[in-house]
C-alpha cells in the first residue's frame, strides 16, 4: 500500500511536470509572429517610384526581424509604432524586378512566420490613361440610390446596416450591378464620364448609404458588389467610351475603420480632449491676420462625430493614403478622382500628394469638391493660381460652387 506521503509526493511531482511540460508550450505558442493583413495587398514592377511602404498588422509582430530572400527588392527600414500589433516595411522594388511573389519572414524569440506579397506586371507605364476634360459630360450615381440590381446583397452577413427604405438616412439596396443594367441609358442621354459616390466598405451602424465614411480602404461594400463586379463595370464602360472617376476622401475616416478601432499610433488621427468639430473656415488657410488657433479647428477638427480626422502630416498616414489611391488607379485604370472636402485636409500633404499621383499617371485627371465662398477663397486651392505660399496645390480643377451659389440665387 501506498501511504499518504507517498501520495502527496507523487501528485507535487504530476502538478510540476503539468506546468513544467505544458505552460512553457502554451506561452511560447501565443507569442509566435502571426500576420493578418498588409496593405497595401499587392504591388507592382515598373512604377516610377519604386520605393512603397507596406503596413503590417498582426499579433506579436513588434520587434520581429524581417528579412526576405527576394534579390528583386531591397528592404530599406522596419518601423515599429506605438500599438505593438503593427509594422512598417519600406521596400525599394528593383528597376528591373520581375512579377511574382515576394515572402517575407517573420521571426521573434518564439517562431516564425511567412507572409506572401505578390508584384504584379503594369499596365502599360501610366502614360496610356486619359484623364476627364472641359469636353466631357459626367453623370453622377450614389449606387445605393440608383438601382437595385442584385437583391442578394441587400443585407450581408457582418454588415452592421441592413436595407431598409423608411427613411432617406437608411440603405435602399442600390448596387454595382444596378449601375451595369442601365449603362445604355446613361450612354442613350449623352454622357461620357461617370462619377461614382465612394463604392468602399463603410460597415457603419448608420448613414453609411453615402459611402464617405471608409471602414476599409481595399475593400468594396459587398452590399455593392465586390472587386470583379466593379472590374466589370469598369469594362463595360469602356465598351461604351464612358470614362470612370473615382470619389475619394483624403480627410477623415468612419469610426468603424480597422485602424480607428486599433491605432497604429495615436497620431494616426488628430485627437482632442474633447470633440472638436472643423470650423469650416477655410479662409484661416490663407488669411495672414488668421489665428493659429481656428486654422486648427479647421485643419484638425472632425468632419463629424463618426468620421475622425486623419492626421495626414504623420508621413505613414500620408504614405497610406497616397498608395491607396495610386493602387485604385493601376487596378481599375479609372481616369479622375473626385476629391471630398478638399480645403479640410492638411494642404501641403495635398500638395506632394498631387506631385507622386501626377509622376505616376502624367494625363489622369482630378478635381477637388471646393465647398467655400468666395471666388478668391476658390481660387486658393487650384494650381498655379499666384497666391504667396511655399507650395503649389497641384489640384488642376476645383468645383466651382460660386457658380452653383448664383445659379441657384437666380433661379
Amino acid at each position: 500500500m501506498v501511504n499518504r506521503r507517498t501520495l502527496r509526493a507523487i501528485k507535487n511531482v504530476v502538478c510540476l511536470l503539468g506546468v513544467y511540460c505544458f505552460f512553457p508550450l502554451f506561452a511560447a505558442s501565443k507569442e509566435i509572429p502571426e500576420i493578418l493583413r498588409m496593405d497595401p495587398p499587392n504591388w507592382w514592377v515598373g512604377m516610377k517610384n519604386q520605393k512603397l511602404e507596406i503596413l503590417v498588422s498582426g499579433k506579436n509582430i513588434s520587434g520581429c526581424s524581417i528579412v526576405t530572400e527576394n534579390k528583386d527588392i531591397t528592404i530599406l527600414a522596419i518601423e515599429p509604432f506605438q500599438n505593438k500589433n503593427y509594422v512598417a516595411i519600406s521596400i525599394e522594388i528593383n528597376k528591373n524586378a520581375k512579377a511574382g511573389i515576394v515572402n517575407f519572414e517573420f521571426e521573434n524569440k518564439s517562431g516564425k512566420a511567412k507572409a506572401a506579397y505578390q508584384l504584379k506586371n503594369r499596365v502599360g507605364d501610366g502614360s496610356q490613361i486619359v484623364g476627364i476634360s472641359p469636353a466631357d459630360n459626367i453623370y453622377l450615381v450614389m449606387p445605393d440610390r440608383f438601382s437595385n440590381g442584385d437583391i442578394t446583397n441587400d443585407n450581408v452577413s457582418g454588415c452592421i446596416e441592413k436595407v431598409n427604405r423608411d427613411s432617406g438616412m437608411y440603405r435602399h439596396g442600390g448596387d454595382l450591378q444596378g449601375i451595369l443594367n442601365h449603362l445604355d441609358y446613361i450612354q442613350e442621354m449623352g454622357f461620357t464620364a461617370l462619377w461614382i459616390n465612394p463604392w468602399l466598405e463603410n460597415n457603419q451602424p448608420k448613414e453609411s448609404y453615402h459611402g464617405y465614411a471608409f471602414t476599409d480602404h481595399y475593400k468594396v461594400d459587398p452590399r455593392f458588389g465586390d472587386l470583379n463586379k466593379l472590374l466589370e463595370l469598369k469594362r463595360e464602360c469602356e465598351k461604351r467610351k464612358i470614362k470612370f472617376i473615382q470619389d475619394i476622401v483624403q480627410n477623415h475616416i468612419g469610426n468603424e475603420h480597422y485602424l480607428f478601432k486599433n491605432l497604429p499610433s495615436s497620431d494616426w488621427i488628430n485627437q482632442w480632449d474633447n470633440y472638436t468639430k472643423t470650423n469650416y473656415r477655410e479662409n484661416t488657410l490663407f488669411d495672414p491676420y488668421a489665428s493659429k488657433a481656428d486654422k486648427k479647428i479647421m485643419t484638425d477638427g472632425w468632419f463629424d462625430k463618426h468620421m475622425p480626422d486623419l492626421n495626414q502630416r504623420n508621413p505613414h498616414v500620408a504614405a497610406y493614403l497616397t498608395q491607396n489611391n495610386i493602387w485604385w488607379i493601376e487596378t481599375l485604370q479609372i481616369n479622375a478622382f473626385r476629391i471630398d472636402t478638399y480645403a479640410y485636409p492638411d494642404q501641403e500633404f495635398l500638395s506632394k500628394w498631387g506631385a507622386a499621383i501626377a509622376v505616376e499617371y502624367p494625363n489622369f485627371n482630378m478635381f477637388g469638391e471646393t465647398w467655400v465662398h468666395g471666388m478668391p477663397n476658390q481660387v486658393w486651392f487650384t494650381e498655379g493660381n499666384g497666391f504667396s505660399k511655399p507650395y503649389d496645390s497641384n489640384l488642376p480643377n476645383v468645383t466651382d460652387f460660386q457658380w452653383y451659389f448664383s445659379a441657384l440665387e437666380a433661379l
